[in-house]
């Protein structure tokens, strides 16, 4: 990040920046006017200036993304919930009350939120699929089963890549349920899930798949063309990130009692936050691939982390409540 804003501001003509920083042609620019040059730089400088601020800011002072604060709230309450208590509820995490307010009004416009009453909100279309799938964090291991030796493959060549908004639809639903890209075009996982190829099919959908995608199981390969576990899917770092979240919240648990409230319920979201979407986008490989002893510690320590970080923010809830009256 500082080597790239440092070529931001020492070159000062946007062909030298675009074109040397970004290893593209000069002779692409040849077409383009001075103000689009001058936009797209501009574009640039922007970027590189935050990320060499977040480079350099320590943790502490980084503030959670409101809009994903606010749905993940939502999600957890199960049932509508006002505005000031998500309000009060930001507050803990240096949020502004005008911030969420803005926030609030923008997810009602995208179908992440729908009005359930005046300044009462619930979840929208757009994210109810996602909320589902994370609920069933609890059921991961009885989602799968024993590893017949087979592949359910995804085809999607045929699709496209021009429509971002859809690409990114299409690749959300593929890595929520394991899929990684065997060659260009075509996504592959191991047949160990406890769905028929009619139901994973209608989940796929239900993500964000195109209707025309085409899933089938495949048997067999010809020599040199089989999967490799090891090319497909990191399978050392899910290891380390099961050991690593399982100490974490460990940890957490046992330095509690040195908390107070606030920072109980802030660092409980943060965590469990982590753990819940890694679970969620876990794909739920076989033990032939990994430890899966390890991804069941994991699960079983995330439910008693969570019984934990309910009844505290419970309590908060409660104090938010009391003070109002």
């Amino acid at each position: 990040p500082i080597q790239f804003q440092t070529a931001c501001v020492r070159r000062s003509y946007p062909w030298s920046l675009l074109g040397g920083y970004f290893n593209i042609n000069y002779s692409i620019y040849n077409n383009l006017s001075k103000h689009v040059i001058y936009r797209i730089t501009k574009v640039f400088v922007r970027i590189s200036r935050l990320i060499t601020i977040a480079s350099v800011m320590p943790p502490s002072e980084f503030t959670y993304p409101t809009k994903k604060l606010i749905l993940n709230l939502v999600k957890a309450a199960d049932q509508p919930i006002s505005a000031s208590m998500l309000i009060n509820m930001a507050s803990i995490f240096d949020i502004e009350s005008n911030a969420v307010r803005v926030a609030l009004n923008r997810m009602v416009s995208n179908n992440f939120l729908n009005i359930a009453e005046r300044g009462v909100y619930e979840l929208g279309e757009a994210a109810r699929a996602f909320a589902v799938q994370q609920r069933e964090w609890r059921n991961l291991e009885f989602t799968t089963r024993p590893w017949d030796g087979q592949w359910i493959a995804i085809y999607v060549a045929h699709l496209g890549r021009r429509d971002r908004k859809q690409l990114r639809r299409r690749e959300r639903a593929a890595t929520m349920l394991g899929f990684a890209a065997l060659n260009q075009g075509l996504l592959i996982r191991p047949n160990n899930l406890r769905l028929s190829i009619e139901e994973l099919t209608q989940q796929l959908r239900q993500l964000g798949l195109e209707q025309d995608a085409t899933v089938f199981k495949v048997c067999d390969f010809n020599e040199g063309s089989a999967p490799v576990p090891e090319q497909l899917w990191p399978l050392r770092e899910l290891e380390t990130g099961y050991r690593r979240r399982i100490e974490r919240m460990q940890s957490w648990r046992a330095d509690l009692s040195r908390k107070t409230q606030e920072e109980a319920a802030r660092e409980s979201f943060l965590i469990g936050d982590e753990v819940l979407r890694s679970i969620t986008y876990d794909p739920r490989l076989p033990k032939e691939m990994l430890n899966t002893e390890l991804r069941q510690q994991m699960i079983s320590e995330m439910s008693v982390f969570d019984e934990i970080g309910k009844q505290i923010w419970l309590e908060l809830m409660k104090s938010f409540l009391n003070a109002q009256h």
